[in-house]
């Protein structure tokens, strides 16, 4: 369906006028195709959706997490906080995108790369993070044992930073990508 309703020159020029406008209706019209170039992408906006739900959900488990009696810390804490900021600007860019505002390729490159510096700080922290292990547990465990927990530990820690940080890069450059395709 066309968005557009057809008008007579006449009648654009007298509104425009009216408006106390100083565009010609040409002017006007070549205006409208700068404004279309963001709306060349609604996939950003379907992609966006599924990144604010998906962080939603990430939110509430954390929530959950930091709510029950083994989960509560300042860590934890600080990480519900951090994704819930993180979360609500994901809702802004989806919003953005949806209502085809010009600033949401920036507004979900910002977001997304804060995203992928958030997993890629809090898997290095916890990678090379002293191993909390209880005492009942690391008197009972042999020496080289407690070398394969702490190796499996940076080996898993790091291919998350690497999978999390790098594919929530690719999202940030993907958004920004609508930005650099406006323009050229």
């Amino acid at each position: 369906m066309d968005r557009f309703v057809s008008i007579p020159r006449e009648a654009l020029a007298a509104l425009l006028k009216a408006s106390g406008s100083s565009l010609t209706p040409e002017d006007y019209m070549a205006s409208l195709s700068e404004i279309d170039e963001y709306k060349k992408y609604p996939s950003r906006t379907t992609v966006a959706t599924w990144s604010k739900y998906f962080l939603l959900m990430a939110l509430i488990l954390s929530g959950f997490w930091t709510c029950t009696p083994f989960g509560f810390c300042f860590e934890s804490v600080l990480v519900t906080a951090i994704l819930a900021v993180i979360t609500f600007f994901e809702f802004r860019v989806q919003r953005a995108f949806r209502d085809h505002q010009p600033e949401a390729p920036t507004l979900g490159f910002r977001n997304q790369t804060a995203f992928a510096a958030f997993i890629v700080i809090y898997c290095l922290y916890h990678a090379f993070a002293p191993l909390q292990v209880p005492a009942q547990y690391r008197e009972a465990m042999d020496p080289d044992m407690s070398q394969v927990f702490r190796l499996i530990t940076i080996g898993t820690y790091f291919t998350i930073a690497v999978v999390g940080g790098v594919s929530q890069f690719c999202l940030a450059w993907y958004y920004r990508s609508a930005r650099i395709r406006a323009r050229g």
